[in-house]
């Protein structure tokens, strides 16, 4: 699921399609989660100005959050939610600084520094990426891995580590 409508989400809902998630794309403003920018995914928008409509959706645990809203107003909104439904893999955009303000928001309703832990940030493998189609490179190989490890037993990936010579 990608979670706000944002340049680099729009790269990243098509890149995942791709590579064969099924891309949910979720955001309150028309404008920015159209079809035209989010053309493979199944768009969610959510009314009332702000993200208080994720709480009608119902994930699976198994799924995956991409917290990528635009300026990071929502970001502990959608974290709290993912955390909420304990999805397997959370991630968010975002530095140091307002990551610490996020930590905070997310603590504030309840959660612990365990849950706060859940939260891959920044999001995505690290390797200097900057332009929304580098970011989204950088997400959708970071998600790829993690669907790899999740439908892999520990000795199935050990023995392709192992015949990739790593």
């Amino acid at each position: 699921m990608a979670l706000g409508a944002t340049d680099a989400s729009a790269e990243v809902a098509a890149l995942a399609h791709h590579v064969g998630f099924d891309v949910v794309a979720i955001d309150y403003d028309p404008a920015y989660i159209s079809e035209e920018r989010f053309p493979n995914a199944r768009r969610v928008l959510l009314v009332g100005g702000n993200f208080d409509g994720l709480a009608e959706i119902e994930p699976s645990p198994g799924d995956y959050a991409c917290v990528l809203t635009r300026g990071h107003m929502f970001d502990p909104d959608a974290c709290v939610w993912a955390l909420k439904h304990n999805l397997h893999y959370i991630g968010m955009m975002g530095c140091k600084g307002k990551n610490d303000t996020v930590h905070d928001l997310v603590l504030s309703k309840g959660y612990t520094e365990e849950g706060w832990r859940r939260i891959k940030r920044p999001i995505g493998l690290k390797f200097g990426a900057k332009t929304p189609a580098e970011l989204a490179i950088a997400i959708v190989a970071e998600l790829v891995d993690e669907r790899y490890k999740q439908n892999y037993s520990e000795a199935a990936r050990a023995k392709h580590e192992a015949s990739l010579g790593r």
